[in-house]
């Protein structure tokens, strides 16, 4: 059972994650701004959404 809620956690916090980029895709330093600070209090790694965020922004980068 607390597998099932574990992964439950995940999946809400990744669908935090979505909901926040779509709002601030209009605004992209908002949505730096979230990325820095997952990297700064290192959940990034835990935060697939905005990990791939990051690396778009960095392929992109230039």
């Amino acid at each position: 059972m607390e597998a099932w809620e574990a992964l439950l956690g995940d999946v809400e916090s990744e669908l935090i994650d979505v909901e926040a980029v779509l709002a601030e895709l209009e605004n992209l330093d908002a949505l730096r701004l979230r990325i820095q600070a997952a990297e700064a209090d290192g959940s990034i790694g835990q935060r697939p959404v905005l990990q791939r965020c990051a690396e778009l922004f960095q392929s992109t980068a230039g």
